[in-house]
């Protein structure tokens, strides 16, 4: 789909792509299962005091990969890291941990499969990508299905306001995740994958300590061993693990064959939450779902343009845009 760069042999850009989507996998299988971790949790534990353990924990494990940023070379870089820290350990991660009190985990996992279109949009608005008709119906497809999800079905449900604000919360973290992943591509290049997410983590990572007070022994002392379990699963597994994987497959992968991998974490999200959790299926679940996924379809999936696009530009970026 995309042209190597000048004096890149074939063979290390297919092994390049190779890992990439292998990391890709890794990371949408991991974070299709967090919903349902992060759904069970807050039904024991209070959002912020659960955020302050997980970031906490992720913190401590990745500050050793830290050290490429801390050195001379890296440190002209720390102000964007700072930022897109607080993008995706803030603005992500807090408004989604407090919509899933009010949203069931298969409902949350379909509204943020909706992130292809938000780093599409993005991408256009910010890096003049561009973006063709067919491109904007897809997104306005799956923007429609966010609303099913929200709307007068969940409206006259009961606690329907607080459903409505739940799936809000989650659409805005997955549109500031887009603007993350936007933000750490060019870093995971220029200092790697693993210091561009062990340096972004531990910055985002700090907002939540002015908040250490929430968390008390009475809290911790009566959540059972699988409530430990999800958290180390969350802080570990889904921070650690998949940032590292995600951003090695953004680093290595076109915008568009990234947004591509993103279809299977609402599948194993709906999956987990109804084999683990109990939930059960409904229409609306089911017609938001259909229009969020065919939405990202047309929207990411390449047309006969793309299977030769134009040379890169003069950043070596590929625009991620799809054929009309």
């Amino acid at each position: 789909m995309f042209h190597a760069a000048a004096g890149t042999s074939p063979r290390r850009v297919l092994s390049s792509s190779g890992a990439g989507t292998a990391a890709g996998l890794a990371a949408v299988g991991i974070w299709g299962m967090a919903p349902v971790a992060t759904r069970a949790l807050v039904l024991q534990l209070a959002p912020l005091p659960l955020l302050v353990i997980r970031m906490g924990l992720a913190a401590v494990v990745l500050l050793p990969w830290c050290g490429p940023v801390l050195r001379r070379p890296g440190r002209r870089y720390a102000p964007r890291l700072i930022v897109a820290g607080l993008l995706g350990m803030v603005g992500y991660n807090l408004p989604v941990t407090i919509g899933l009190q009010w949203v069931p985990a298969s409902t949350a996992g379909l509204v943020l499969a909706s992130e292809p279109v938000w780093l599409l949009l993005l991408a256009a608005v910010f890096l003049g990508e561009r973006v063709s008709r067919r491109c904007w119906a897809g997104a306005a497809v799956a923007l429609a299905g966010v609303a099913v999800l929200a709307g007068p079905s969940a409206l006259s449900a009961h606690r329907g306001a607080r459903e409505l604000a739940g799936v809000s919360l989650i659409a805005l973290g997955t549109l500031l995740f887009a603007a993350y992943t936007l933000m750490l591509r060019p870093l995971s290049r220029a200092i790697g994958p693993v210091p561009a997410t062990a340096a972004s983590t531990v910055a985002g990572s700090l907002f939540y300590a002015a908040f250490a007070g929430t968390v008390t022994s009475g809290q911790l002392s009566r959540l059972p061993a699988a409530a430990w379990a999800e958290l180390a699963f969350l802080a570990v597994g889904s921070i650690v693990v998949g940032m590292l994987a995600w951003n090695l497959a953004a680093a290595r992968l076109p915008s568009q064959r990234a947004g591509l991998l993103l279809y299977l974490e609402p599948l194993v999200s709906v999956a987990a939450a109804v084999a683990l959790l109990g939930e059960r299926l409904s229409a609306g679940l089911a017609v938001g779902g259909l229009l969020i996924l065919g939405g990202i379809a047309a929207t990411w999936t390449p047309g006969p343009r793309d299977m030769d696009p134009p040379e890169p530009g003069p950043t070596g970026q590929q625009a991620a845009s799809c054929d009309t």
